[in-house]
């Protein structure tokens, strides 16, 4: 993220207010052995504690979010991340191998999240993480998330 923040200071007169406080990014569960060529990390989840190994380079990055809600599912409370058509093309591409893995959710370089194993392709340009906090939390993850998105849309325009 220093790189962006960077790049955008030093593309035009900005003020603190009109960057993003936060940043964001999914990352994909690292298939099996067959993923050695691309380096990994481990992801662990902030209650479960559960590891889950990733590749190294994020899937999506903050500016291929449209929007984010909150929904209530059969799992309980998820964010629903709408994605920009390039990226729900790239989500459709990578679910056709992807059978089986999760996507990690990381919020200022913290992991917070997962999605369920992908099970088919979408092509719908949406998907759910379930991020480890608890509700009262949830609400300010979105509104930060939001105002990124937004914040990000407003650079790109100028």
């Amino acid at each position: 993220m220093g790189l962006l923040m960077v790049g955008l200071l030093l593309g035009g007169c900005r003020t603190a207010k009109d960057l993003p406080k936060s940043d964001f990014q999914f990352f994909i569960e690292q298939k099996s052995d067959m993923d050695n060529f691309l380096w990994s990390s481990t992801a662990t989840m902030p209650i479960s504690h559960l590891s889950i190994n990733i590749c190294s380079q994020p899937i999506l990055l903050a500016n291929d979010v449209e929007s984010v809600r909150i929904a209530q599912s059969n799992f309980g409370k998820c964010l629903i991340f709408q994605l920009t058509q390039r990226a729900a093309i790239e989500i459709y591409k990578l679910s056709v191998d992807g059978v089986g893995r999760k996507i990690v959710f990381v919020f200022n370089g913290k992991a917070l999240g997962l999605s369920l194993p992908i099970r088919n392709t979408t092509l719908d340009g949406t998907f759910a993480i379930f991020p480890e906090m608890e509700d009262h939390e949830l609400d300010q993850l979105a509104k930060d998330v939001n105002d990124t998105i937004v914040k990000l849309k407003k650079l790109k325009k100028n």
